[in-house]
């Protein structure tokens, strides 16, 4: 156990390794975020092969830590961090070099791959170590990833202007920050569940899909991560085509993160039921987006982005832990699948607002988003009844 506490209790010292790495994860979030029209017009994709290369990143998250979820919980959370956090190195070091477009795709491939199963296999290791503390835990190591996503765009944006820097510092950073993060991940140990792993029996995919509790989890964590993603790449579209003011699209998304790392880290130490703080956050969060679509005037909107973000800060965490702890012995199969929900959410979404666009409106797509959190929010409520019950 490490020294760093949370309320008097003692946090596994695998919280403060893991959360570092998870800081080069946000890092390449909101670079890719921001950087995504440079590189589409460098590789001479478009914005249709933009919005494609965000989709193959998406893809490898649905697909990877369904593979290998289940495979922690019997080769090893530890094991499997440490080979996908080698995954997401290779991956940053592919798209920094890349030349072409189909260079790029694998490196963004890879990338996904080493982020989601390296981020599921990580927060299913610090939900074993407490079925109580487990949610603030994971709250903590996502706020790091907050920060990371609020710190790339303004350093990108200030190394271009200063330095003449490409898109490509994105990926190095990352690499860089990944291989630092890598010796002491190999040298930490990774917190012992309180139930063991062979307590329960390896489960197939459809018995976690029996319980109607995770069955509930699972669909709101795919709208919720389809949120973030719809929010995160037609912010900056949503400033510049409707508000006039395409300069503080930059700014909406450094303070939608700046804000959810604040949430996260004000959620991770507060006592509050992972429960309830769904039932609060997603109808917020709702009512933001739709307040977001009717206004006409940037500030006001620049500070609803930021409440959207503050709104959503602990919802990843809360719905996540709360999937983990219906198997407890099979943490990093239930991990797993939900992260296989955020990828499915995270791809379909942006394409399901870029159809809404082009046929009616941005600001439609944008209640869209309004509706999908609310139904979020009666999901949660909903999974919370069948998990008491």
């Amino acid at each position: 156990m490490s020294k760093f506490s949370s309320s008097s209790v003692r946090a596994p010292a695998l919280l403060p390794v893991f959360s570092a790495l998870m800081f080069f994860v946000g890092f390449e979030m909101g670079g890719f975020q921001l950087a995504l029209r440079s590189i589409s017009g460098e590789l001479s994709v478009g914005t249709v092969g933009g919005g494609l290369l965000v989709a193959v990143q998406y893809a490898s998250v649905i697909l990877m830590p369904f593979l290998f979820g289940r495979l922690s919980d019997r080769a090893g959370k530890r094991t499997v961090t440490r080979v996908f956090s080698l995954v997401f190195l290779a991956g940053c070091l592919l798209a920094a070099l890349s030349r072409g477009v189909f260079a790029f795709a694998a490196g963004v491939f890879c990338v996904g791959a080493g982020y989601s199963v390296c981020e599921s296999a990580g927060s299913a290791a610090l939900a074993d170590a407490s079925p109580e503390h487990g949610a603030r835990w994971v709250n903590l190591s996502q706020g790091a990833l907050s920060i990371g996503a609020v710190c790339s765009p303004i350093l990108t944006q200030f190394g271009t202007t200063a330095f003449g820097w490409s898109w490509r510092a994105v990926f190095w950073i990352c690499a860089a920050g990944a291989l630092a993060a890598l010796a002491p991940l190999l040298l930490i140990r990774f917190p012992a569940p309180v139930v063991a792993a062979g307590a329960q029996s390896q489960k197939p995919a459809r018995a976690f899909f029996a319980d109607p509790a995770f069955t509930l989890f699972f669909c709101a964590i795919l709208l919720y991560v389809g949120l973030e993603s719809g929010f995160g790449y037609f912010t900056e579209s949503f400033f510049a085509l409707k508000l006039n003011a395409a300069s503080f699209g930059a700014y909406a998304i450094s303070a939608y993160w700046a804000s959810m790392a604040v949430s996260r880290f004000f959620f991770g130490f507060l006592p509050l039921k992972p429960e309830r703080t769904l039932e609060l956050c997603l109808p917020a969060a709702a009512v933001l987006f739709g307040t977001l679509a009717l206004l006409r005037a940037s500030i006001p909107a620049l500070a609803v982005s930021a409440l959207i973000g503050f709104s959503f800060g602990p919802v990843w965490s809360c719905l996540m832990n709360l999937a983990a702890q219906r198997h407890p012995g099979n943490s990093g199969g239930a991990m797993g699948l939900m992260s296989a929900g955020c990828g499915l959410g995270g791809a379909v979404f942006p394409a399901l607002m870029g159809l809404i666009s082009d046929r009616l409106d941005l600001r439609a797509a944008f209640f869209l988003l309004a509706l999908s959190a609310l139904t979020g929010g009666a999901l949660s409520f909903l999974a919370a009844r069948k998990k008491s019950s």
